[in-house]
């Protein structure tokens, strides 16, 4: 026995289901604000706290990071500095410049690098120049953009019509 369904219900269905996509592209655009909003927060605050020197670059450290389809290697950079109290401080990055710029030139043993440090706690160290401190903000905006994009300009677009008709 069959039931008849009414041609209205399944265009119904049909719209709603062509919404998710729009809608995960929202959530994700959520998400990606709350982390764009943290990391201006912490660049900020780190400005307000830190302590701008310059460092020597002293060794580069090759670090083998686990992948899919075998091991990468990733340049680290091991920096020497002095605090304002005269003491020597090492600092070891997180990456060698090039992780957000693959134009980027890795600096090399021996170059003289902006850092910001934590006066309370000088073995806290952050590289001061664009690619190391800024980029990444600046691409989880522009994700968050491209995000927000695809997500909430379709959904206001289908309300808006809705609501007109």
């Amino acid at each position: 026995m069959q039931t008849a369904v009414s041609p209205n219900n399944d265009s119904r269905w049909l719209q709603r289901l062509l919404l998710v996509p729009f809608v995960v592209f929202a959530i994700i655009a959520l998400l990606m604000a709350v982390k764009f909003a943290f990391s201006l927060h912490d660049r900020f605050s780190w400005l307000n706290q830190a302590e701008m020197t310059r460092g020597v670059v002293r060794q580069h450290l090759i670090k083998h990071v686990p992948q899919r389809f075998g091991m990468k290697e990733k340049l680290q950079l091991a920096i020497y500095y002095n605090d304002k109290k005269g003491h020597w401080h090492e600092f070891v990055s997180k990456s060698d410049l090039t992780e957000y710029n693959p134009f980027a030139t890795p600096p090399q043993v021996g170059e003289r690098l902006w850092l910001y440090y934590l006066p309370n706690t000088p073995n806290q160290a952050r590289l001061a120049g664009f690619n190391a401190f800024w980029l990444p903000v600046i691409l989880e905006g522009v994700f968050l953009l491209f995000s927000a994009l695809l997500g909430f300009v379709p959904l206001i677009y289908i309300w808006l019509q809705r609501r007109h008709d």
